[in-house]
């Protein structure tokens, strides 16, 4: 495990965090339909020219579809950082979803909180390229949630514990 990822012990210890739980079907229906949701209103936004809701509901179309795919193999986590962190060290670790996705998303997120939180202005041209990204980003997740087997699942679930063991 990487002297990093030790920053993250907190996700496996604070009741909010990292959990495995049972793999949940329902739940997974829940966070794609709210992900298709967030793109529409992200079109909306983009009509109306409304820069801040352009982001949040850019990362939060993309948020809401990498949620589907924790739910879909049984994680829990209700803090972004805690879940982006979870995407990198296991889902791309195993290979299910690549460098590019994890990178979007927390761009997505970083620009999201610079905004809200900093009042940054990103810039037109900045906000609606990661705003672009939006629509594919969803669709390349829901298809990996899609294929998923079981043997993938219960990789990423050994995965898990592996990494709560070494960094907690």
């Amino acid at each position: 495990m990487k002297e990093k990822d030790n920053d993250f012990a907190f996700c496996f210890k604070k009741a909010s965090g990292l959990k495995l739980i049972s793999p949940n079907e329902n739940l997974v229906k829940v966070y794609k339909r709210k992900s298709r949701s967030a793109l529409n209103m992200l079109n909306s936004a983009i009509e109306k020219e409304e820069n801040e809701w352009i982001l949040d509901t850019s990362y939060y179309a993309k948020y809401f579809m990498a949620y589907a795919l924790f739910m879909k193999v049984g994680i829990k986590s209700e803090i972004h950082d805690c879940t982006i962190f979870a995407l990198k060290s296991i889902f791309k670790e195993l290979g299910i979803i690549s460098e590019e996705l994890c990178k979007d998303l927390e761009d997505s997120r970083d620009l999201r909180v610079g905004s809200l939180y900093y009042d940054k202005d990103f810039g037109k041209k900045e906000i609606l390229s990661k705003a672009d990204t939006a629509p594919n980003f969803c669709l390349e997740v829901e298809s990996i949630v899609d294929k998923l087997s079981k043997e993938d699942i219960d990789k990423v679930r050994k995965k898990f514990e592996e990494i709560k063991k070494s960094i907690c």
